[in-house]
């Protein structure tokens, strides 16, 4: 027969046993965000690269083709051909708009017959080049209007060879052809778009040529970039290598920009990052081992006399008196536990005396309320908490024990809506312990509102049961929303959530049993919040009542917009 171990012991053990496991998952977590982190930088810095890259070179060359436009657009040939001083002005213009630019480009003139007119190259072979290109090229730019031409080749004495864009614009007067305007930008002259970066960047042509690169890098013998990468895009492995690549079209010419960046590094890093990780996971989990017997010892002390307490409570006895003697959360819990009972002592020594109306209303308010189950079942969630998770231990005892403060430290009817906010807020937070991520909260509380009077602990009834009724076999995740606005005088307060909803015969008997003199249904707590309202208020406010199966409940209470004297 297995001996039986206590909570004690079970909960050293665990804590043990357990204080390695969150080290690791910490350790593997640092580990994936330090690589997510890595790749998601390497990827931002590589794309924001690639695309500042091709809008400066499109920038170039579109106010390239502004200007050549701009000067086809005004030339007149014959003009420029006859008038010595007229072709010094369009000469001058050129030279100021090229002497302005940081990436500098060739510009030429050529009549209708193709013959050059004028050229700011001093070259004789590369004007050939360009007349020979202009002549052979399948544009007929005097119909299709500008355009650029790709040079690949040069003089053919470089090597790699000289590549180049021809900016083309026709020069027409009077729908008749007159010649040509044209600027040479050298991709060799593109240093100062392509700079600043550790990464490789390639210019390539549709047929995989590099026209322009900053690394001799992933290009093969025929100055092409490798098979490997051609078209690609993202993470790929080549020899044993992580890279990363991105490519965009350039506008106005058929090229691309290739900017690919090597990650290996990156993996190095990680896999040292790993073993420090590890190594200091190891050390965290032998410090909370070393503690785990103290801590198990002190706190599981402490939750057994609550919960014995509790037991009494819910055998009847409320004459009895905690004295926790702790610095913490528990000796606020334990004093307001005895403040609880001492004012359930009061009112029930006041029930004789009071109106039978007035004597159900406060006795089924107090029964909707926190009464020895809601605490027995919160301190249970804390007992295991406090051997899984401690934080949210320590924060789910301050919760309760602010909660039970609010709901005894004084005796007035009415409070501001934050304060009363505030508490409900606490209350879901400890439902949460309990539901987890099934249970969210959301809330849309204006300003207005919030400085509004309402009646104590008007609204955590109508959530309690949101919360106790939501939930059904095919709800994973309930959602519960408070929201508020005024109007007319009224403060409309609504209380949904998304759960299984109520049948619409039993909806109909909860209607009208809101509106009976005594309550005649189980719902406690609703027809509590409803005669409540009314006694303070007037019939004209109270609660109403809407829900459809399988999509959910409303509760709104409707109540007057009066503030707190003084405030």
């Amino acid at each position: 027969m297995n001996k039986k171990i206590s909570f004690k012991e079970e909960l050293k053990r665990s804590l043990i046993v357990h204080a390695l496991t969150p080290c690791f998952i910490l350790c593997i977590i640092c580990v994936i965000g330090f690589i997510l982190i890595a790749f998601v930088n390497i990827y931002r810095n590589n794309n924001i690269y690639a695309l500042n890259s091709k809008e400066k070179l499109e920038a170039v060359l579109n106010r390239y083709i502004e200007n050549t436009n701009h000067v086809a657009n005004e030339i007149d040939i014959e003009l420029f051909k006859n008038n010595k001083q007229y072709k010094v002005e369009i000469i001058e213009g050129v030279y100021n708009f090229i002497n302005q630019k940081d990436i500098k480009a060739q510009f030429y003139i050529f009549d209708k017959k193709l013959d050059m007119l004028f050229s700011t190259e001093r070259s004789d072979n590369k004007k050939d080049l360009i007349k020979y290109q202009i002549a052979g090229s399948k544009s007929n730019f005097w119909e299709e209007g500008s355009g650029i031409i790709y040079i690949y080749g040069g003089n053919g004495t470089e090597n790699p060879p000289t590549s180049s864009y021809l900016i083309v614009k026709p020069i027409v007067r009077d729908n008749e052809f007159e010649g040509l305007c044209t600027y040479e930008l050298e991709l060799k002259n593109l240093d100062a778009i392509f700079n600043n970066t550790n990464s490789t960047v390639l210019l390539v042509n549709k047929f995989h040529r590099v026209l322009f690169s900053n690394s001799k890098r992933f290009i093969d013998d025929r100055n092409k970039i490798i098979k490997n990468f051609r078209d690609r895009r993202g993470l790929i492995f080549n020899d044993g290598e992580l890279i990363y690549i991105s490519r965009n079209r350039v506008d106005y010419a058929d090229t691309w920009i290739y900017v690919i960046t090597d990650c290996s590094t990156y993996l190095n890093i990680s896999i040292i990052m790993l073993l420090l990780i590890i190594a200091v996971a190891i050390i965290m989990a032998a410090a909370i081992s070393s503690s785990a017997g103290k801590f198990s010892a002190k706190k599981t002390a402490i939750i057994y006399q609550l919960i014995d307490a509790l037991k009494q409570v819910e055998d009847g006895k409320l004459d009895i008196n905690l004295n926790i003697e702790s610095d913490d959360e528990f000796k606020s819990i334990g004093h307001s536990f005895n403040m609880m009972l001492g004012s359930i002592r009061h009112l029930i020594e006041r029930h004789d005396k009071m109106a039978l109306e007035n004597n159900m209303a406060i006795v089924q308010m107090m029964e909707s309320q926190f009464n020895p189950h809601f605490l027995f079942n919160t301190l249970e969630s804390i007992r295991y908490l406090v051997k899984f998770n401690p934080k949210v231990a320590d924060k789910t005892v301050v919760n309760l024990s602010k909660l039970l403060r609010y709901s005894i430290q004084n005796t007035v009817d009415t409070v501001r809506f934050k304060e009363e906010f505030d508490f409900v807020k606490r209350y879901i937070e400890i439902m949460k312990v309990r539901f987890g991520e099934r249970l969210e909260f959301n809330d849309n509380i204006p300003d207005e509102v919030k400085v509004v009077s309402v009646p104590k602990m008007i609204i955590q009834p109508i959530v309690e049961n949101a919360v106790k009724y939501g939930f059904g076999e095919d709800v994973e995740v309930l959602n519960v929303e408070i929201s508020a606005y005024t109007e007319s005088g009224k403060v409309y307060i609504t209380v949904r959530d998304d759960g299984v909803g109520i049948e619409r015969e039993l909806l109909k008997e909860l209607v009208v049993n809101l509106k009976e003199k005594y309550n005649l249904s189980d719902h406690i707590g609703l027809y509590n919040v409803h005669k409540r309202i009314e006694l303070l208020y007037g019939t004209e406010y109270g609660v109403e009542i809407n829900s459809e199966r399988n999509k959910g409940t409303e509760v709104v209470l409707v109540l007057p917009q009066i503030f707190r004297q003084g405030e």
